[in-house]
């Protein structure tokens, strides 16, 4: 049975606003306030439903199988859930400057227990809501469209984006709607509208995201040994996944070094001087060829890039693989340990590996 998480839709398909009133999120959309020159229809909370409504009425919303349906209709209900968190008044105007990036963060939270596909694919959406009206002004649009394609289904993205134009009152609504238009033809225009970009192979797909380049070249894969980057919140099956599929593969573990070397937790120095014994570690197996694993929680896209840019001039073939459980098998397993809120905090700061990212990612869900 698919489990959506949190049971937020009726039998017809749209949210049931009212068993919804006791949820903090929503008391708070009600409370923020929206700038009149581009949301002149209110508050948050107004505008989220004038969205979903727009979305239910769409000719192409009636196209989408039903459980694509669900999952554009519970990205509409969460598409500005971040905005009161973001939400400020700069010269007189009111902004909500990285509510979509926050807003990916607190849907991931709210669904955390929800179908690992299902979840991702919603906060696929609210992460990238906006792309399709910022598309164009991107340093590389199509770049833009190809890597959105990777994550999800463009044609979802432009259903909830021109849902998000019409669920508004603002004087630019028809530029607004004839950016999302040019953002369909930009899509299929590179293949990628219903599908995923289709590139050569991995290595042409890694170097075009590493280069920034504006479109993809053909490369041929000329690597000759992997480095496999593990990521996950404490507690989440890490080192069980290791022993069973790479017990034989010499292993790069920060909680090891800092067990070996009696760093404290909180010890910035030594923390210091783990990492750069990590990385010396690291750039030796690159010299040599060598695969191995690299152990340690790399939730951050920053801290994920920088092991990966340190032995890039290696040409490894570069793999992640990331893992996790329930939240409450995190903090049960990580008890004494890592208490409760901080385990919360690290949940907030997880940035979900991506194929931009890598030759090949792994999804591991342990129950």
């Amino acid at each position: 049975m698919q489990n959506f998480g949190l049971n937020i839709l009726k039998a017809d398909g749209l949210p049931d606003w009212e068993n919804m009133q006791h949820f903090d999120w929503v008391q708070a959309l009600k409370d923020c306030p929206q700038d009149a020159i581009w949301h002149a229809e209110g508050n948050v909370y107004t505008h989220t439903m004038m969205v979903v409504q727009a979305l239910f009425s769409l000719p192409e919303y009636a196209c989408f199988t039903e459980i694509e349906q669900k999952i554009l209709m519970y990205a509409a209900v969460f598409h500005d859930i971040a905005k009161p968190i973001c939400t400020f008044e700069d010269k007189g105007r009111i902004i909500s400057p990285k509510h979509a990036k926050v807003g990916e963060k607190v849907a991931r939270t709210l669904l955390w227990d929800a179908d690992f596909p299902f979840r991702e694919a919603v906060c696929s959406l609210v992460r990238l809501h906006g792309t399709p009206l910022w598309a164009l002004e991107k340093q590389s649009p199509n770049a833009s469209v190809i890597s959105a394609s990777l994550r999800l289904k463009n044609s979802w993205l432009h259903a909830l984006s021109k849902a998000d134009v019409l669920g508004r009152a603002c004087e630019d609504k028809a530029d607004l709607l004839e950016r999302v238009a040019y953002f369909k033809e930009l899509c299929i225009e590179n293949g990628c509208y219903e599908n995923s970009y289709q590139f050569e192979n991995e290595h042409s797909r890694f170097h075009f995201f590493q280069k920034e380049e504006n479109y993809p070249a053909v490369l041929f894969d000329d690597t000759s040994f992997k480095v496999i980057l593990l990521s996950g919140l404490p507690g989440s099956g890490k080192d069980t996944y290791i022993q069973q599929h790479f017990k034989d593969l010499p292993v790069i573990s920060l909680d090891d070094l800092r067990i070996e070397h009696g760093a404290v937790h909180g010890d910035m120095y030594m923390q210091g001087k783990i990492v750069a014994m990590a990385y010396e570690k690291a750039k030796e197996y690159c010299r040599k060829k060598q695969y191995f694993v690299w152990n340690s929680t790399n939730l951050s896209k920053m801290l994920r890039n920088r092991l990966i840019n340190s032995v890039l001039p290696y040409n490894p073939r570069i793999e992640i693989v990331y893992i996790e459980t329930s939240f409450a098998q995190n903090v049960h397993r990580r008890k004494g340990i890592i208490p409760e809120k901080e385990m919360i905090k690290m949940q907030k700061m997880l940035d979900m590996p991506m194929l931009a990212e890598a030759y090949h990612v792994s999804y591991i869900r342990n129950h």
